[in-house]
């Protein structure tokens, strides 16, 4: 956006972060340090972007978003509440506090959220859930500003390439942690399911210009889609969707039973 001429304001979580962003992309970005659950920065954030364009914001791009895992069982309440935070009440939050901005403009609203907004795996519920919300929030908005010159667009991409496949890792080595007792016993063959799912991840990630660029268009096409599937597995995953339950259980879990291989069979194989 920024190489086509656009003020891009990027929000990130560190000063580092901002002035790697700046020598990295041509053009005309501005970082802003932006962490969506605290509210203090959202509203700094969105009077620094007021002041600089006279009140006025053509898209606002929702994008901060954290995956944790788990089962329902033992998944503690602090992780739920994180992970509904940044990607529910954090979205909110930004959302609203830009609303008079985007509005003054008849501008545009995209919220990225995930293919896993439509199906949700097993040990990924509290994750599936928030992009689940991120669904009905931006169905909603879709049809409220139907009536005015403002668009709304949802981006649901699959795995894509980033640092999230690091955290991933991590992820495993806190849910072996988890799984004391009894849990160990119901929910233990999820360990080599994510460990090859995080594998996977990694290595038919898209790039993240894939994502960039629907983004894009959602921004500037004359008709924006509604919704916009990233990744060569997502078309698949969504025809899955609309498969009878017991259809759907089937694929699902012939798709576990594959990652469950995987993630047991020695390593280098």
């Amino acid at each position: 956006l920024a190489a086509d001429g656009w003020t891009v304001f990027a929000g990130v979580r560190r000063p580092e972060d901002g002035d790697r962003l700046r020598s990295a992309v041509a053009g005309d970005v501005r970082p802003l340090t932006l962490d969506v659950c605290d509210a203090a920065q959202v509203d700094a954030a969105v009077a620094e972007v007021a002041a600089a364009t006279g009140g006025r914001l053509d898209g606002l791009v929702n994008n901060a978003g954290i995956a944790l895992g788990g089962p329902v069982e033992v998944l503690p309440d602090e992780d739920w509440r994180r992970v509904f935070d940044g990607n529910r009440f954090g979205v909110l939050a930004v959302t609203r506090a830009a609303f008079p901005l985007v509005a003054a403009s008849g501008g545009r609203f995209v919220l990225v959220g995930s293919i896993a907004g439509r199906t949700s795996a097993p040990g990924m519920a509290a994750y599936s859930a928030s992009k689940h919300a991120l669904e009905a929030v931006a169905e909603s908005m879709r049809h409220e500003l139907s009536r005015t010159p403002m668009r709304v667009a949802l981006v649901e991409p699959g795995e894509v390439q980033s640092a999230i496949w690091d955290k991933a890792e991590a992820e495993v080595d806190r849910l072996d942690a988890m799984l004391v007792g009894a849990p160990r016993g119901r929910y233990g063959w999820l360990l080599p399911v994510t460990r090859a799912f995080v594998a996977e991840g990694r290595r038919i990630g898209v790039p993240a210009d894939a994502v960039a660029v629907r983004v894009a268009h959602a921004l500037t096409a004359a008709r924006p889609r509604a919704r916009y599937l990233v990744g060569p597995a997502t078309r698949s995953t969504a025809l899955v969707c609309a498969l009878p339950a017991a259809v759907r259980d089937r694929a699902v879990g012939f798709q576990v039973r594959r990652w469950e291989r995987a993630g047991r069979a020695p390593r280098g194989r």
